[in-house]
């Protein structure tokens, strides 16, 4: 482990960090159990703030030093990564591309959409996710014939240089519980495309490791979202020539909060979103963490999590996809 040194890596530090921990004390009484805490990364500063700026702080640091000058990166429509990779490239002057998929709360020009268009990047539209991949790297290749210098960034930023934004984290928040003279027993977060668990699993070895990490699945079924943890992890430990040892049981992924599927909402999401809003004036994103919350309060209610135990929240970003899906909140469905 001494060959990795997250102070060597380049990194443009644009984020506001470290993002406070903020106490759930009212939510925390309404179910009398444990003590729940959430850790405000919608509070990173670039565009509405969000999970992703954290990782776009070595992606792009990646993409200038290889002399990039054109970013493109893929999502859904409601995507928060594409809306935070396109501001933070705004910021460093460098062109951005988007390849947006899968609407499945209509058409109507609000949320990130309406962001990525207030940016001025080009947006390129394709059926669903599946076929983002591909098109993303048509644009790439067009761009070289035009003798421009791309950078592909997968979705969610979720490969070995973008889940340093993570491992760097767990340094964050180890320093933070040291300070605040707190110690953590669980971490709850919601895990899409992977990356960002990845980088806190890699992160807990080094810097928390008594830390429980439990990622509540928004999509994909567990053993889908867990190979591809494992296979980040893989390559992250062969780019720095590390062994950590992490086993398969500490990856841990539960996906029976995710409903029908990625941005489909649940009744029960929608209710913990305004209980949420109710009682912490805080609101959560119907993608992610609203379905990631619903988790955490049924493993307290549940007492998977001890009532003794203190719990941190990721708290990702995404406020904006709640314009996106206002009708599910006027009205019961």
């Amino acid at each position: 482990m001494m060959s990795f040194d997250l102070e060597t890596i380049p990194r443009l530090q644009h984020c506001l960090l470290p993002t406070p921990i903020v106490p759930m004390d009212r939510l925390s009484e309404h179910f009398g159990k444990a003590k729940i805490y959430v850790k405000r990364d919608d509070l990173t500063g670039i565009a509405i703030g969000g999970n992703k700026n954290r990782k776009l702080e070595f992606l792009l640091a990646d993409a200038l030093l290889k002399g990039s000058d054109s970013i493109i990166t893929e999502g859904a429509v409601t995507s928060n990564h594409c809306v935070q990779t396109a501001a933070f490239s705004k910021r460093l002057g460098l062109d951005c591309e988007l390849v947006l998929s899968d609407s499945f709360v209509g058409e109507a020009m609000t949320g990130n959409l309406l962001l990525n268009k207030l940016l001025d990047v080009k947006i390129h539209r394709v059926h669903s996710s599946s076929d983002r991949k591909k098109k993303m790297f048509e644009i790439a290749e067009q761009l070289a014939h035009e003798g421009k210098q791309p950078y592909v960034i997968p979705t969610g930023g979720s490969n070995k240089v973008g889940i340093l934004g993570y491992v760097a984290f767990m340094q964050e928040l180890a320093e933070q519980s040291s300070q605040l003279e707190l110690v953590f027993d669980y971490f709850v977060l919601a895990t899409g495309s992977g990356g960002t668990q990845a980088g806190l699993i890699i992160g807990k070895k080094l810097y928390y490791p008594d830390l429980s990490i439990i990622g509540i699945g928004v999509g994909d079924k567990k053993k889908e979202t867990g190979k591809a943890i494992r296979e980040i992890v893989a390559n992250f430990e062969k780019e720095w020539g590390l062994n950590l040892g992490i086993s398969k049981k500490e990856i841990v992924i539960l996906d029976q909060y995710a409903g029908e599927g990625y941005g489909k909402p649940t009744v029960k999401m929608i209710d913990t979103i305004k209980l949420v809003a109710k009682l912490e004036g805080l609101f959560l994103d119907p993608v992610y963490n609203g379905k990631a919350m619903v988790g955490l309060l049924d493993l307290i209610q549940q007492g998977e999590i001890p009532s003794d135990a203190n719990v941190l929240f990721l708290h990702s970003g995404g406020i904006p996809a709640i314009f996106t899906y206002q009708k599910y909140f006027l009205e019961k469905f």
